[in-house]
C-alpha cells in the first residue's frame, strides 16, 4: 500500500521539490546587496563624468540606499528567526546599543 502511496505522490513531492528551489534562488536574489552596491558606483561615475545632474544623483542614491537599508534589515530579521528557531540553541545576538565594558572614565 506504501508503495501505491509513493508513486501516486511522486508528482506532488517532485512540484513541491521545484517550488522550494525556486523560493531559494528568488531569497538569495532577493536578499543580494552586490547589484545595489555595483548600481551605487555606476550611478557615482555617471556624476563624476556630469551624465546626470545633482538632484537626479540624490534621488536615484536615496532610492539605493533605501533599496540597501531593506536588504540588510530581511538579513537581520532572518538571522533573528534563526536564532529563534532552533531547539537546541539559546544564543541571541543583539546588534547595537551602548554597552559598558568596565574600563576607565573618561576625564572631563
Amino acid at each position: 500500500m506504501f508503495l501505491i502511496d509513493d508513486l501516486l505522490l511522486a508528482p506532488v513531492n517532485g512540484f513541491k521539490f521545484i517550488l522550494g528551489q525556486i523560493q531559494k534562488m528568488a531569497d538569495q536574489e532577493l536578499n543580494d546587496d552586490t547589484v545595489i552596491k555595483e548600481q551605487l558606483l555606476e550611478l557615482q561615475m555617471r556624476k563624476e563624468l556630469d551624465e546626470i545632474s545633482d538632484e537626479e544623483f540624490e534621488v536615484r542614491e536615496a532610492e539605493l540606499f533605501a533599496r540597501l537599508r531593506a536588504i540588510k534589515m530581511r538579513q537581520l530579521d532572518l538571522m533573528h528567526q534563526v536564532v529563534h528557531t532552533k531547539d537546541s540553541s539559546s544564543l541571541v545576538i543583539e546588534v547595537g546599543g551602548d554597552v559598558d565594558y568596565g574600563g576607565p572614565e573618561p576625564r572631563e
